[in-house]
């Protein structure tokens, strides 16, 4: 009885996740750097350029599990390069409703500031709503995402 119960509440300790991804960022020339947050990530993810932002938030969604990928796109077998970091697996994240309070106080207001709810991953790709400063979009793949984020960086 006692192992089923274990069971139960590894099931259930997932059941509460939050994809929502709030991303601090800077332009540094052409390329864009900055910092990756959720809610169950107990620390930041740093990244440097579109692409490594794009890679990073696709490896925290597999990880959460959500949103679902309806198809796992090929890839090579690129596991070892998140060994020692907290994208290796999710063994140090918070999956407790508590952390939820300290999450909301990120002020969302600022230009520097991208809220990104990705809610489907279909066709491949991604689509979802993002917010900068005051401005919100949709976006219904990851170019038209990077699009977003291009234009919220050059002022449009």
């Amino acid at each position: 009885m006692a192992k089923e119960k274990r069971r139960f509440q590894t099931v259930r300790r997932k059941t509460w996740l939050s994809a929502v991804l709030i991303i601090t960022f800077r332009r540094l020339g052409n390329e864009i750097e900055g910092n990756i947050y959720n809610m169950h990530i107990p620390e930041a993810i740093p990244f440097r350029g579109m692409g490594d932002m794009i890679v990073k938030m696709e490896r925290i969604y597999d990880l959460l599990g959500y949103p679902q990928a309806e198809f796992r796109i090929r890839h090579r077998d690129d596991e070892g390069k998140w060994n020692g970091t907290l994208l290796e697996n999710d063994a140090l994240w918070n999956y407790d409703k508590t952390v939820q309070g300290d999450y909301e106080a990120i002020a969302t207001v600022s230009r520097s500031v991208m809220y990104v709810e990705t809610r489907f991953r279909r066709n491949k790709s991604w689509q979802g709503i993002l917010q900068i400063g005051g401005k919100k979009a949709t976006y219904g793949s990851v170019l038209e995402f990077i699009h977003c984020v291009m234009n919220a960086l050059d002022g449009q």
